[in-house]
């Protein structure tokens, strides 16, 4: 993976400044900048809904296209990103779920979302790249995927405006939970960012932004008999199913 800086023009790789502490010495009145830990880890896998597309969840096997930024938990520096990878076409990225394409924290938590969700998929370093060096990532790095899912299948959607985008992104994060969990956490700052953003901008779900998807609430799609989720269209939704 190719290390991105930071340019303010792509959602996928645009980050605040990094925050910083005061610590005063304890020697020297002098005061001096550490760190602060942007995505605190409990070291174990989680996953933190910024936003739900409200489809069934995705399975092994499944065919995905997805939006990806790959941060380290401690600096939220961005070592890659599918929206600013230098000498691409920064197209989505498409994987088969539990293929080993990608890391297994990620396949695993791929496997807690749905099409249109946008997620912070939190990864222990023992279920990223462990002790080794990967590129820029050092040895026993705890990761932090931003993904949006935009195609499942033969199911597409057409992703959330940038704008919005950008301000879901840069909520802080939520404080990762005590215990080991199987279903994605739901950001309630996020739901209110969203619903705010959709009233200040438009008028209903008449917009032709997308904005009003986002008052959607984080809910799942029950699969039908099939095993597939409910293909009936949403009213006035931006999401659409598109054949194979």
């Amino acid at each position: 993976m190719l290390q991105t800086r930071s340019c303010g023009r792509h959602a996928g790789c645009w980050r605040p400044p990094a925050r910083l502490k005061a610590v005063a010495s304890l020697k020297t009145s002098e005061t001096v900048a550490a760190p602060v830990e942007s995505f605190p880890s409990s070291g174990e896998l989680w996953v933190e809904l910024l936003h739900s597309g409200g489809a069934a969840p995705i399975s092994r096997g499944d065919e995905v296209e997805l939006h990806y930024a790959c941060l380290l938990a401690r600096s939220a520096c961005c070592m890659d990103s599918s929206r600013s990878k230098p000498c691409s076409r920064r197209e989505p990225m498409r994987v088969e779920v539990g293929s080993g394409r990608v890391v297994e924290g990620m396949d695993r938590g791929l496997c807690q979302l749905g099409l249109g969700d946008l997620a912070r998929i939190h990864v222990p370093a023992r279920l990223g790249y462990g002790d080794e060096l990967a590129g820029p990532i050092p040895p026993g790095s705890a990761l932090v995927f931003e993904v949006e899912v935009v195609r499942v299948n033969g199911a597409a959607c057409a992703g959330l405006p940038t704008p919005l985008l950008r301000q879901l992104l840069t909520l802080p994060a939520m404080p990762p939970p005590l215990r080991a969990i199987t279903s994605p956490l739901v950001h309630a700052e996020a739901a209110r960012t969203a619903a705010a953003a959709a009233a200040a901008c438009c008028r209903g779900s008449t917009c032709a932004c997308g904005a009003a998807v986002l008052l959607r609430s984080p809910t799942r799609q029950s699969p039908s008999a099939s095993g597939r989720s409910d293909p009936s269209p949403r009213a006035r939704s931006p999401f659409a199913s598109v054949s194979s």
